[in-house]
C-alpha cells in the first residue's frame, strides 16, 4: 500500500498506469450511501468504479487502487466543468481520489473530527509524494472536488467539506517544489 496503515482491499476498476501523465490533482469524493469505509472497499470489488482511497467516519483508511495507477473513480468531463479539465485528457490519469463516507444518499453529511483528521493527513501525504500543489486547484494542479468535473450530475459530491480547514492546514507544511517547477512538468 502506498499509505502507511490503510486496510489493503484492492479493486479490478483501474487503468494499470498513468498513460505517460502524472498525478496533479487529488479530488475529494463522498461516498452517498454506505456506513464504513470497509463496505465501499468490498463494492468496489465488485462494481465497476472505484477510487484509490476511503475513509470511514471512524477514521479508518481503505486503500483500493494503488497511486502509481490511475482509478475509475470520476468518470468523464462533462459540461460547465472548470477550466483546466478537457475531454481530450481521462481525469483518471491526472487524479488520485478519496472517498468520504457519508451515509446520507445526497451527500449531505458532515465529516467527523477523526475522518476530518484523517484526510487532512491523507491529502498531505498524497501531496507530498506526487508534488501536487497543496491548493486549490487550478490549470497547474492542486486540490478540489469531484463537482469540479461534472458539476451538473455531481454537484452534490463532496458535499460538505471543510475546504477552509484544509488549506489551512496544508499552508504550514513548505511544498517540496514550488509552483513554477510543477508548471514546467
Amino acid at each position: 500500500m502506498d499509505e502507511p496503515g490503510a486496510l489493503w482491499l484492492p479493486s479490478h476498476n483501474y487503468f494499470p498506469g498513468r498513460a505517460g501523465h502524472n498525478a496533479r490533482y487529488v479530488i475529494i469524493h463522498g461516498t452517498a450511501g454506505f456506513g464504513s469505509a470497509e463496505e465501499v472497499g468490498r463494492y468496489f470489488q465488485t462494481v465497476d468504479v472505484a477510487t484509490h482511497y476511503t475513509i470511514g467516519r471512524d477514521g479508518c483508511i481503505v486503500q483500493s487502487v494503488r497511486e502509481h495507477d490511475s482509478a475509475w473513480g470520476n468518470g468523464g468531463v462533462l459540461t460547465g466543468h472548470d477550466p483546466w479539465w478537457t475531454s481530450e485528457i481521462n481525469p483518471n490519469y491526472l487524479t488520485i481520489s478519496i472517498e468520504h463516507v457519508k451515509p446520507h444518499h445526497d451527500n449531505s453529511d458532515e465529516l467527523t473530527a477523526l475522518q476530518q483528521e484523517v484526510s487532512f493527513m491523507l491529502v498531505h501525504n498524497i501531496c507530498l509524494r506526487h508534488q501536487i500543489l497543496m491548493q486549490p486547484a487550478d490549470e497547474y494542479g492542486g486540490i478540489t472536488g469531484h463537482c469540479s468535473m461534472d458539476p451538473v450530475t455531481r454537484s452534490f459530491c463532496p458535499g460538505p467539506y471543510p475546504w477552509e480547514e484544509l488549506f489551512t492546514y496544508l499552508a504550514q507544511y513548505t511544498a517540496t517544489t514550488t509552483t513554477n517547477e510543477l508548471k514546467n512538468r
